[in-house]
């Protein structure tokens, strides 16, 4: 099974509504949401993260950067970004480089930040580099279960 047709399964069986939006080929959250022609603020980008014999993704906005020091501080675990050796091993069926939307389809933890419910609706990495799954914000906290959440974020530095 393909990222895509994992993602449309989990959606399906949690009867939440979404769209599929396709886009030229992108490598970069930044090139995807230009390519998209949506904000990205809109579009939820997932971080690897390993600390102490864990391994979690972290879903934040395309337009922030994880302050990795008040993660830590919030969960009791100093992190640090996974190599794309790891993203790979993970997400055997996405495309290279890429952590889909909905790691917690494949069994991932993720923590989330609170910044992503800001917008009425979110776009989520299908599994490739050209297509996107489109959702209202309000299903964001029923699909990602009761993973954990707070405030890590800030402003991506240019």
């Amino acid at each position: 099974m393909n990222a895509l047709h994992k993602i449309e399964r989990y959606l399906d069986d949690h009867l939440i509504p979404f769209d599929i939006v396709a886009h030229p080929h992108t490598q970069t959250s930044a090139e995807t949401a230009r390519a998209a022609g949506i904000d990205a603020s809109r579009l939820a980008k997932g971080v690897l993260l390993e600390g102490h014999d864990c391994q979690l993704v972290a879903m934040i906005p395309a337009d922030q950067e994880i302050h990795l020091g008040k993660l830590g501080l919030d969960h009791g675990v100093e992190f640090s970004l996974a190599d794309e050796k790891s993203v790979g091993a993970l997400f055997s069926d996405c495309e290279p480089g890429v952590i889909p939307g909905l790691p917690n389809a494949w069994g991932v933890e993720i923590v989330w930040d609170d910044a992503l419910m800001s917008k009425p609706d979110i776009y989520l990495e299908a599994g490739d580099h050209e297509r996107l799954v489109h959702v209202e914000t309000r299903y964001l906290r029923e699909m990602f279960d009761d993973a954990p959440h707070c405030r890590f974020t800030q402003p991506r530095m240019s």
